[in-house]
């Protein structure tokens, strides 16, 4: 059905004629290596449009920063010039390739980008976004930036509004006065989103819309078109945990105590395939008393009834507060840490519980706010226990006090 018109160590371009004066050019990268699935999966809700098809996968996690890009783009534009209208969309890279693509082809009619990447430059990256294994590990910059200003009028943006790195890229583009649409979701890969996660395919009716020349190309008309799904006002520097959101930054008041749970010594109900160390409890678990705060967890248990973690503090302590910082990395493992008791004791057999939570709130970690636990009592050894059958992973455990 389609024949390949370029192929080189960075591309390879391939070209569907379907007989038509409309050609488009879809840009996609190297699946789920280069963080975005190739476009041409829709090819069954694309191929209901009398139109052309070019086909740019990008082999490598470059995002166009190479020496062969810009003849691939000069290729292809020269390759459309046979066409009255030209179309371009992608998502991710692939959605920064056809916004780029606007810069070698002037003649192009319309632009569709899903979660298009405002730049690959190391500022970029530090976010934990899709750019984040970029950091680095480019050596070349090609391009600063993926915002042509002649791309501007002809573009429609669409993002997640529940992603705070999407987010960011999105307010870059949208200073720069891109039509941005924000859907209520916290899906990058938005194309997807948009055809199998609703009942009604809404990749069918952007892709409508986009290539009806007489709906305009504005961010009211696409917001309108996806009313049901589309936020008007997306909040500002926001990190999402399913539908709850936090503040980015989350700045606690760090005890005036010192914090003493460093030099303790930790352990745990079991490990399991997705434990660090999996031949050893107390190494595991005493990665939440050493390793840095990150959203991903620092222990974690098997799945069991009552799973648990405990630390044996260096002597018997004062102990003023603890905070325990949640994992943040994804929803459903957020909501694991819902209902636990925490427990003390003077000699690690017989304990008292000292707090309970009972609520479904969110706990947060290095994004949102974490548990901080006003305490006054004498003890040595504190223990977690979670009430109900499933798995115990935390990111950190703090402890503040005073050695007796």
């Amino acid at each position: 059905m389609s024949e390949i018109i370029l192929n080189n160590d960075n591309y390879e371009v391939s070209y569907w004629n379907r007989k038509s004066n409309t050609v488009t050019v879809v840009f996609s990268s190297a699946g789920a290596l280069a963080l975005a699935q190739p476009v041409e999966e829709f090819r069954n809700t694309i191929k209901n449009f009398d139109t052309s098809y070019i086909f740019v996968r990008s082999k490598h996690l470059d995002w166009y920063n190479n020496s062969n890009s810009v003849k691939m783009f000069r290729f292809v534009s020269d390759f459309c010039l046979k066409y009255q209208y030209i179309f371009s969309m992608g998502e991710s890279l692939g959605g920064s390739g056809s916004l780029l693509f606007s810069k070698y082809c002037d003649r192009i009619t319309r632009i569709l980008a899903f979660s298009p990447q405002y730049s690959a430059l190391p500022s970029f990256c530090k976010w934990f976004g899709p750019l984040t294994p970029l950091d680095g590990a480019i050596g070349t910059f090609a391009f600063s930036d993926y915002a042509p200003e002649n791309a501007t009028s002809k573009a429609i943006l669409i993002y997640p509004t529940q992603s705070y790195e999407d987010n960011l890229h999105a307010k870059f583009y949208k200073s720069e006065n891109f039509n941005v649409v924000f859907i209520k979701t916290h899906h990058h890969d938005i194309a997807r989103h948009l055809k199998k996660d609703y009942e009604t395919n809404y990749l069918n009716i952007v892709l409508n819309a986009f290539y009806d020349r007489k709906i305009e190309i504005s961010t009211k008309s696409f917001t309108d078109l996806l009313s049901n799904i589309s936020e008007r006002n997306p909040k500002t520097y926001t990190k999402w945990i399913g539908q709850q959101t936090f503040r980015y930054d989350v700045f606690i008041e760090i005890p005036d105590f010192p914090l003493i749970s460093e030099e303790g010594k930790a352990d745990q109900s079991s490990v399991c395939e997705y434990s660090f160390h999996r031949h050893s409890t107390e190494e595991e678990a005493q990665r939440a008393l050493t390793e840095p705060l990150r959203m991903i967890p620092a222990f974690h248990t098997n799945i069991e009834k009552n799973p648990w973690w405990s630390i044996e503090l260096k002597s018997r302590a004062h102990i003023k507060q603890i905070i325990i910082f949640n994992r943040c990395d994804n929803e459903e493992y957020n909501r694991r840490l819902s209902k636990f008791s925490l427990l003390k004791s003077d000699d690690g057999i017989y304990w008292e519980e000292f707090f309970e939570k009972t609520d479904t709130r969110y706990i947060g970690g290095e994004f949102g706010e974490p548990l901080q636990i006003e305490t006054d009592f004498l003890a040595r050894y504190i223990k977690i226990v979670l009430k109900e059958t499933s798995f115990l992973h935390l990111s950190k455990f703090n402890i503040y006090g005073n050695y007796v």
